[in-house]
């Protein structure tokens, strides 16, 4: 495959994957089809099917996609954990910037329903929040040092991740999350 061959395969996977974010978004994952995509995309069937030849493997990439940028952010937040801030500081960093990303936690809520009766994404979806788990861990015992609960309080973190991301989507107000922050880190989760 030449190098322009290569470009057009990633632009056109990309326009794909937009379209396909954009459309489960507006219409739900179980009312899009192929066909509906490649005509937002304007490219035949065909072409879509070449790129990608089921629905579950489109599914598949964007939830690649959200599941990597959700891990960027945690990994990010285990870097800031090395600097000299103070650590309810950082988990109120952590806690802002994924409740931001509005549209990108109405996707990955959708995915995981999907995953729900997926077992490949089920899979993908259990395999991937245990890394999360244990980086928010790793960020922990850098922040709290011999912290032998740390293991049940990143736990307990992703869970508020998740809650807080289902209350930011339905329209709750949010929770003072400096407050969260300082919860968590004088927590004695025995």
């Amino acid at each position: 495959m030449g190098r322009r061959e290569k470009k057009t395969t990633k632009t056109n996977r990309e326009r794909i994957l937009v379209a396909a974010t954009r459309l489960m978004k507006e219409k739900g994952v179980a009312y899009i089809s192929l066909a509906d995509i490649a005509e937002a995309v304007k490219i035949s069937k065909g072409t879509l099917y070449y790129y990608y030849p089921s629905k579950g493997d489109l599914i598949f990439d964007i939830t690649e996609q959200s599941m990597n940028h959700m891990t960027r952010k945690i990994i990010d937040w285990v870097e800031k954990s090395r600097e000299e801030k103070p650590a309810e500081d950082i988990l109120k960093i952590v806690f802002d910037t994924i409740l931001k990303a509005r549209s990108r936690g109405q996707i990955h809520l959708y995915l995981i329903l999907e995953a729900l009766t997926s077992e490949q994404l089920r899979k993908r979806f259990c395999d991937e929040y245990e890394k999360w788990r244990s980086m928010i861990q790793e960020g922990l015992d850098r922040i709290r040092p011999g912290g032998g609960d740390n293991a049940i309080l990143s736990g307990i973190v992703l869970a508020a991740i998740y809650g807080l991301l289902i209350q930011n989507l339905l329209g709750v107000p949010k929770p003072p999350l400096d407050h969260i922050g300082r919860f968590f880190l004088s927590a004695d989760p025995r």
